[in-house]
Order: C-alpha cells, then structure tokens, then sequence
C-alpha cells in the first residue's frame, strides 16, 4: 500500500492555487512531504498505545470498529526482518540503516527470543552464574545504534523490526525557464497507509504555509487538524 506522491502534489498545488496563496516547487514539495509523513508515522504509535489502553479500559469494539486494530494494520506496513550478520569472534553488530523500533530479536532458526536488557544491566547478568547469557538463554542491549548480542555463540540472529518510511520523492524533467514534468520512474510515493491521505495533505498544507509566509494557510490547516483530533477522541 501506499500514497500516490503525484496525487498529493497536484492537490496541494490545487488548493494552494485556487486560494491564490502561492506555489511550491518539487524541492519544497519533497521536503515538506518528508516531515509530513515522518510527523504522522510517529503519531501512529501514539494513536496506537492511545487507542489500546482506551480499549482495555471501554472494552473491544470487534471488527472494523476496533480503531487500536486499524492503527496496528498501518504500522505493520514497515515491518521488516533482517539478519544480524556478526563477523568473527564479535558481538556487536550495527542496526539496519532503516531500523526505527525493535519488534524482537531472535536465534537465527527462530526458535529462542533474544532477551532485551538494559546496558547497564549487563555487568549483573554475566557475573551471576544463575542469569549468565547462553545458547538457551542469550539476551541484548541496544546502544547508539549497536546491538550487543550475548552469549558469543550466537551467530546470524534474526531481528524484526519497524522501518523507517522512504523518503518521498516528486520526480521530475524540465523546470527553470521550463515546466516542471512529472517522471514517475525517478519519483517515490508515500509509504503511508491510503487512510491517511487526507492527513497527510492537511500536514503539508500546515507546513506549506510557514514556507510561503501566509498565516492563513496555516490556520485553516491546523484548524482541520483540530477538527480531526477532536472526531478520533469523541
């Protein structure tokens, strides 16, 4: 699934155009579309634990009525899984270039879960003869960007973990003195869920504003906003 990065582009210039407020290029366009969409992937997650604790506390709406589902559904979008290759004798190996959240890390047959621990942690667990990490029972920590993967036999774990969205991407040929011509061969599309389209353009409009300097379009956009936050929590 995702969002047409040509689509949201002509109905911001639409809007924008048709109010007379002013015009992006792609540059701006890709650089506003990218914020735009981090903004709402990160919101997802709070909408997420949101709607779940909101749930256990009302009680499960079954079906399509159960909004924490919905969230989950959009957020399962950037899941991925890769290997953890450690070379040699090492049991640090860095995250993926993507990695955003850690779902779990396991053995590379996927039969043992990785326990996750915190660094400072650790100096307890190896010392104790009860808790020491082995093949039946290895754990991690998760430091900058590294993972520390212990006991040192374990090799080529496995890690599932939620992505970060690629950037999105309005290709084009021609500008200058020329009219900018959509290539979609060049363009990337929004990684988000098609429900959040609308949001996503309301976002982008928000942003808009601040770059061509019109209060107006950044009002009406935040007022929408506002609107919508209001409806989800109603």
């Amino acid at each position: 699934m995702a969002i047409n990065v040509n689509k949201v582009y002509r109905v911001v210039l639409a809007i924008l155009n048709k109010e007379q407020r002013g015009y992006l290029t792609p540059d701006q366009f890709n650089r506003l579309g990218r914020q735009a969409q981090l903004d709402l992937f990160e919101k997802s997650f709070y909408d997420y634990n949101r709607h779940l604790t909101k749930r256990n506390i009302q009680g499960v709406n079954s079906e399509y009525g159960d909004i924490a589902d919905n969230i989950e559904e959009k957020i399962d979008l950037f899941a991925k899984s890769a290997t953890l290759s450690l070379l040699g004798n090492a049991t640090t190996v860095a995250a993926p270039n993507d990695h955003y959240r850690t779902i779990q890390i396991v053995t590379a047959d996927r039969l043992t879960e990785i326990e996750k621990i915190k660094k400072s942690e650790y100096s307890y667990y190896s010392s104790s003869q009860l808790s020491a990490p082995s093949t039946s029972y290895p754990v991690y920590y998760y430091d900058n960007g590294v993972f520390n993967i212990f006991p040192i036999t374990i090799t080529d774990p496995v890690i599932d973990y939620i992505k970060v969205p690629a950037d999105p991407i309005w290709g084009f040929t021609g500008g200058g003195t020329n009219a900018y011509v959509y290539a979609s061969g060049s363009s990337t599309d929004f990684e988000l869920h098609p429900s959040d389209e609308t949001d996503l353009v309301i976002k982008i409009l928000a942003y808009a504003g601040v770059v061509i300097k019109d209060p107006t379009v950044i009002q009406i956009a935040q007022q929408q906003e506002a609107n919508n936050v209001t409806l989800e929590n109603s």
